[in-house]
């Protein structure tokens, strides 16, 4: 045979006693099984993720009547000083918007309707914060006041206000009690203003 079958007999030779070795390797090796679980887990520590107390917001209510609540902020005490019925002629959806205070709408436990809002001033006090950055706080010394638009929806139990900041939430009458005078609600006007009953405070 001429050169060329030797080479080629050799290359066979050298492609069988590969894997005749690697067999014989892997024999002598301790066999073990790769645990890719910490490979996986190799990222951002596991932690405890809280869980909110807060439900979620439902989805919106879609209505053409709205309830046009006047509420007065006065040192820390809250106001309703009156309702009337508003007329949007098409129908509104409740506005998902961010704000300190929330009214929300029960049906025993279960939460229908959620609308965010900010007393004026109130919505960013930062005063409770401390340090000289900052200015005095308003919470306990400031009046104010603000109409919120709420859904006239024949659903509901009870209606609460409630100070997402401090956890503190006061209940509403509802349906709202409407006002019979176009002022009524206004500073010094008729004497059906109602001081909000504390209900809890976290």
């Amino acid at each position: 045979m001429g050169r060329c079958g030797d080479v080629r007999i050799g290359l066979l030779g050298v492609i069988a006693f590969g894997p005749m070795v690697a067999a014989a390797t892997a024999a002598g090796e301790p066999q073990r099984t790769i645990d890719m679980s910490r490979v996986f887990d190799a990222g951002a520590p596991h932690t405890d993720t809280p869980i909110s107390a807060i439900a979620p917001d439902p989805p919106p209510l879609t209505e053409r009547r709205q309830w046009l609540l006047d509420l007065r902020w006065d040192r820390g005490d809250v106001w309703l000083l009156g309702a009337r019925h508003a007329d949007m002629h098409v129908p509104r959806e409740t506005p998902r918007t961010m704000g300190r205070f929330a009214l929300e709408l029960y049906e025993g436990p279960a939460l229908v309707e959620r609308e965010r809002f900010d007393f004026p001033l109130l919505g960013a006090d930062f005063g409770e914060l401390g340090g000289d950055d900052y200015p005095p706080s308003l919470t306990l010394k400031l009046r104010t006041r603000v109409g919120v638009l709420f859904p006239a929806t024949s659903r509901g139990t009870n209606l609460e206000l409630r100070d997402r900041k401090t956890g503190v939430s006061w209940s509403l009458p509802w349906p709202p009690p409407e006002a019979q005078a176009p002022d009524a609600g206004a500073d010094g006007g008729p004497p059906d203003q109602r001081r909000l009953t504390t209900k809890t405070e976290t």
